[in-house]
């Protein structure tokens, strides 16, 4: 089994950072040699480079595939709408999986789905057995990063989770939390946030809250966005009613109830004196701020015109970016959530962004300091312009990433991403003085140094719900 040899994940914060640079080579090199025998579409890759059933270290960059690209594939195989053509989506499904799905069950598929939720309900009931949960990214574009996970899996996304994000922002079972996002929804970051919540026992206390009232599956967050429309009358009734209707849906009862819930939810929580994280993406934390000014930014808090105190330990995360054209650049949103929301000692409520994707089992939280933490079970580079791994332990290029836990049984989790970044102290590279200044002996991204270079597609999960 893949990863038996590894420690407890929590023993990697602490070990140094050689011995831990040696137990992840030494785990993607058995990962790789699982899956190459087993995944038809990671073979065919690693052949076209040049690359056998043994991972030797100069090879490395050879294996890394597109983030952009690899679970969304099937766009150029099946089509942008698997729905149509089910048993082609499952042909594609099972080349990138390195388990075999039963052919015999395929015939218990409808020959058409009228929505792509429809059919993804149906695989994970069909293969129930197998325990598969089928994340999505936001897709923006219209065409979801499509990702397949089962039980192990989802487990150390939601660890990640607790120990990673929560743990660096000082969040614990203590706190309520407030995620301005969908509870039924897809998206990788609203689920795993969700098992987390449940994992720190929040949700059985009631002190776990989303506030967007209405499921977001991959069609509805389809055609609200407006970039993709299916062919012939249904794509007609989408363009002119669907897409509409959606906006307006979102704009005047979506988003107000939203705001309005998480408002009452942050007096309730004054009042009992709780901390609180509070969790959204910049364009509807904005819109929380927008309506706190309007109401006279504290409502309930003092004098009009002060900002709403929260407990002590309360902080605001953010995820996803900005992923369409809107008229405030992040800082500016985050200037406008620090005038409204304040902590007791009259310090501004801290805010820190995380670092996410669909194809990744893990997210980068920002620290106090303001840069980005990996997890340290994830081997972490950066790539130059020729895909090749960069030297030093400050460096600037594309990021890159070998997670030998985060695919599992079911694929090498394996990918180079459109995200160019300066990356200090990467997996074998440590330097003592280029430490964060907040302690942490991991790899990390220099805070502003987030930059995409294409236009490939979406890199968040939270930004588009």
């Amino acid at each position: 089994m893949i990863g038996t040899n590894l420690p407890p994940l929590t023993d990697f914060w602490t070990m140094p950072a050689a011995q831990r640079e040696w137990l992840l080579l030494a785990a993607i090199a058995e990962t790789h040699a699982w899956h190459y025998p087993r995944n038809v579409a990671y073979r065919r890759m690693a052949e076209s480079r040049g690359v056998g059933a043994r991972l030797e270290r100069q090879d490395l960059a050879r294996v890394l595939r597109p983030t952009a690209q690899t679970f969304k594939s099937y766009v150029g195989t099946v089509g942008a709408f698997p729905q149509e053509r089910p048993v082609a989506f499952l042909q594609w499904l099972s080349d990138q999986l390195s388990i075999e799905l039963p052919r015999d069950r395929w015939k218990r598929f409808r020959p058409r789905y009228s929505t792509l939720e429809k059919l993804l309900q149906d695989f994970e009931r069909i293969y129930e057995d197998f325990g598969f949960e089928v994340t999505t990214s936001s897709g923006t574009s219209g065409r979801a990063t499509i990702m397949v996970r089962d039980r192990p899996t989802v487990d150390l996304a939601v660890e990640c989770f607790v120990q990673a994000t929560l743990g660096v922002w000082g969040v614990g079972s203590a706190h309520n939390a407030i995620f301005m996002m969908p509870r039924q929804t897809r998206i990788a970051m609203a689920r795993t946030a969700r098992f987390g919540a449940e994992r720190l026992g929040m949700q059985q206390a009631g002190r776990a809250h989303f506030t967007i009232p209405f499921p977001a599956d991959p069609d509805r967050v389809r055609i609200r966005t407006g970039r993709t429309f299916r062919p012939g009358w249904q794509g007609a009734f989408e363009r002119r009613i669907g897409h509409p209707f959606a906006r307006w849906m979102d704009e005047r009862v979506v988003q107000p109830r939203a705001v309005n819930q998480t408002i009452a939810l942050l007096q309730k929580a004054r009042q009992q004196r709780t901390p609180i994280l509070l969790f959204g993406s910049l364009v509807q934390l904005h819109a929380l701020s927008q309506e706190l000014r309007r109401r006279g930014s504290g409502e309930g808090s003092g004098q009009p015109g002060n900002p709403m105190i929260l407990p002590a330990g309360s902080l605001v995360g953010t995820g996803g970016g900005l992923k369409h054209q809107y008229p405030y650049t992040p800082e500016e949103i985050r200037h406008d959530l620090q005038a409204v929301l304040a902590l007791e000692d009259g310090q501004p409520i801290p805010i820190r962004d995380v670092m996410g994707m669909a194809e990744a089992n893990w997210a980068a939280p920002q620290c106090e300091a303001g840069n980005y933490h990996f997890p340290p079970w994830v081997y972490v580079v950066a790539l130059n312009d020729d895909d090749e791994i960069l030297d030093g332990a400050d460096v600037i290029g594309l990021l890159a990433f070998f997670d030998p836990l985060g695919g599992g049984s079911l694929f090498p989790s394996f990918f180079k991403t459109t995200d160019q970044i300066r990356l200090r102290n990467s997996t074998g590279h440590s330097d003592a003085q280029l430490r964060c200044p907040c302690g942490r002996d991991t790899p990390y991204i220099v805070e502003g140094t987030i930059q995409r270079v294409d236009l490939w597609d979406e890199a968040g999960c939270a930004g588009q719900l």
